[in-house]
Formats: structure tokens, sequence, C-alpha cells
């Protein structure tokens, strides 16, 4: 009996601190005082356990000078230390991998990036594992202060078990990711779809804080999804959820024969991703010899977008076709989820403050209802801040109170 009464207070007291740290890290500068009203916790109990707090370095006092020891001292301020620890974050996509170490508030250090399948002829882990210590070299930043890792990568992942079920771009299937990453690094680490670590980063620090129903829709290579409901990712019983690239926004088209960028990949992925794009303009460019992309091995979606931008008609009718698939897949998860928000993110968002109009427009024309459509904010971070996201957010026992 005893024991459980013992259980139980350890318990309550590794809550409350952790209650309380989190009170100092979502209000800088503050007081224990005011933390005592805000958690309705006492005094003495707010006190104590702030002290512990400072001996393990998770939180600074700020203006701490010898009038403090005075009788009738002003009350020290408190902040979160975000240089406790720090946090790798990795994004893995078909083409490169964004690699980079942040603090505990988000602030990244460095981020490189390395060749996806050059590395995995070689090892992609071991390609990572060796970049990884070259940026904590530089950073001056010993592996025993890093707390974890978390990776994103692009396919279906099974997060309990560390599994990634199916990976196209990777030809990954079934492949232990965790468990192999563990083998080779020194800390704990947390894998996930790379959409949906991508949506989590946007919630922390990007265009969806303090949004509990986001949609994020990544476009590069094909198109994933990252959902939020009240606050928390949606995987599905499977571990599918997002899977918009199997979605179908033409089924003409869909049941018959289309181009897939990689073995794998749905319908919508070939009508929205960078390469389908560019099939689809080489196959107008046959009819007509007089334009200046005719003849030319390499075109690029960018190059796409600049000439649409110049009125092109041939560039104008390829962008077209997106936008019409892109505002009907936005309309089939609107209609189902009513989110908050939905982002754009992934490389082709970065033409998006031209085309976003027109998209926004045609969903208008089909939904009865306010949709609020917005470029996400974190650009080349949002991957790897993703990624250092699920593991401050997924593994409660970061912080080791």
């Amino acid at each position: 009996m005893r024991n459980d009464v013992n259980q139980t207070m350890m318990s309550t007291k590794k809550l409350n601190k952790r209650l309380i740290l989190n009170c100092i890290r979502s209000h800088p500068l503050i007081y224990r005082s005011t933390i005592s009203k805000k958690l309705n916790l006492s005094k003495p109990t707010v006190s104590a356990l702030v002290d512990e707090l400072i001996e393990e370095g998770w939180i600074n006092e700020l203006d701490k000078t010898e009038d403090h020891l005075k009788v009738g001292r002003k009350p020290i301020q408190l902040s979160f230390n975000e240089k406790a620890g720090f946090v790798v974050g990795v994004d893995i996509g078909g083409s490169g991998v964004e690699i980079a170490l942040s603090d505990l508030n988000g602030t990244i250090y460095d981020q490189r990036v390395i060749d996806t399948q050059a590395s995995l002829q070689v090892g992609l882990l071991h390609v990572i594992h060796d970049t990884v210590h070259l940026i904590l070299k530089d950073a001056r930043i010993s592996a025993g202060e890093v707390l974890g890792m978390g990776i994103g990568v692009p396919g279906i992942v099974n997060v309990e078990e560390g599994i990634v079920i199916d990976a196209p771009s990777l030809d990954w299937i079934n492949y232990p990711l965790k468990k192999e990453a563990e083998t080779l690094f020194d800390w704990k680490v947390l894998i996930d779809n790379d959409v949906n670590v991508s949506v989590l980063g946007e919630q922390w620090l990007g265009r969806a804080r303090n949004k509990s129903n986001v949609i994020l829709l990544s476009i590069g290579t094909g198109i994933g999804c990252g959902i939020l409901l009240n606050g928390n990712l949606y995987r599905g019983c499977k571990w599918g959820a997002g899977e918009v690239g199997y979605m179908i926004t033409d089924k003409e088209r869909a049941f018959n024969a289309y181009t897939k960028p990689f073995k794998g990949y749905g319908f919508l992925d070939s009508q929205l991703g960078g390469p389908a794009l560019v099939e689809k303009m080489k196959f107008k460019l046959k009819q007509h010899p007089e334009h200046p992309f005719y003849g030319h091995e390499v075109i690029t979606a960018k190059d796409i977008f600049t000439y649409a931008k110049k009125d092109d008609a041939l560039a104008l009718e390829v962008i077209d076709e997106f936008i019409s698939d892109l505002s009907a897949a936005i309309i089939n998860i609107t209609s189902l989820l009513n989110p908050e928000i939905i982002l754009l993110g992934g490389g082709i968002s970065k033409s998006g403050d031209w085309f976003i109009s027109k998209l926004k427009a045609k969903v208008k024309e089909y939904v009865p209802f306010e949709v609020n459509i917005e470029i996400a904010e974190l650009d080349e971070r949002i991957g790897v801040l993703g990624a250092i996201t699920l593991f401050l957010k997924e593994n409660e026992s970061v912080i080791k109170i």
C-alpha cells in the first residue's frame, strides 16, 4: 500500500514538473507566482519544482543579482533553456535528404542536403550518420547533448513498429528504418510519413499555429497529405491516411493508361507531381515545333510555371489542368473534413503565389462555405522542423524528469 502511495506521489510530482516546464516554454519571462496562478498549484510546490528544473538545466533565472538576496527583493523571471538539449531532424525525399540540427525552440544551427538516390547505392543511413556527425562537429556540440532524432519518410509508415511499409521512390517495402537507425545512432529515433511531420512543423512554428484541424498538401514528385484532427495527427487504421496520391479526380483518365513517375504511385501523383507536368508539356510540344521548348531534353516544372506566368499557351494548358485536378482534390477533402486551413507545401508550392487565386476561385465554385487555402510558411525548413517536432511532441520522455 505504501509503495502505491509513493508511486502516486512521484507520478504527481513528475506531472506537475512537466506542467511547469511547459508553462515556462509557452510564457517566456514568467514569474513563479504567475505559474502558481496559471496552474493552480501552491507557491511552495512551484518554487521547489522550479529549483529542481534550474538545477537540471531546463530553465534559467534572469536578472539574478545581489539585489535579489535582500528582503523585499523583486521576483525573478524564468525562461526555458532552449540549449538544454538538441534534436536532429531528417527529411528523406525521393531526390534529396535534408538533415538539420536544432535546439529545443526550433532554431536551426545547420542544415545540409545529400543526394538520395546516390546515397541509397552506398547505404543511405550511413551517409546520414556521417553527415549528422559532421554537423555536430562543426557546431561544437557533442553527441551526448542530442536528445534524439525524427525522420520523415515519403511513404506509408507504421510508427508503432518503426517500419516503412512502402516507399516507392526509395524502393523500400517493410523496411525496419527505426531499428536500423538506432543501431547507428546513440539516441532514440522516431519515424513517420514526411507530410505528417511537415504538418506538425507548421502547427508548431508555421502558418497553422494555434489551429487544431489542419490539412497540408505537399506537392513535389507526387502529392502527399498530412492531417491534423483536434490537434493530433490522423494516420488511419493501416497508417495510410493522407495518401491522396491515390485519389481519382477524373475517372476517364484514371481508368485508362497513365504514366506513373515511380512504380506504386497513384493517379493524382501522376497528374500533379513535377515529373507529371513535364511529361504533359513534352506531349503537347510534339505538335508545336515552333515552341521554345521544342527539342529540349531537360524541362522542369519550374520552367513550365515560368512560361505560364508569361502567358505561354501550352504552359497555361498544363497549369490549368494542374489547377483543375488540385482543386477537385481540395473540394473532396474539404467536403469530408472541413479543416480550419489547407496549406500547400512542397517544391511546386513555390509558384503558389501566382496560381493560388485561381485555385481558390475554382474551389469556391463548388463548396458552399469558406475554405482557407494558404502557402505553407516554413519553406525548405518544413520537413526537418517537422521531424524535430515529431520527436519533441511524440516522445514524452525527451525531458527526463
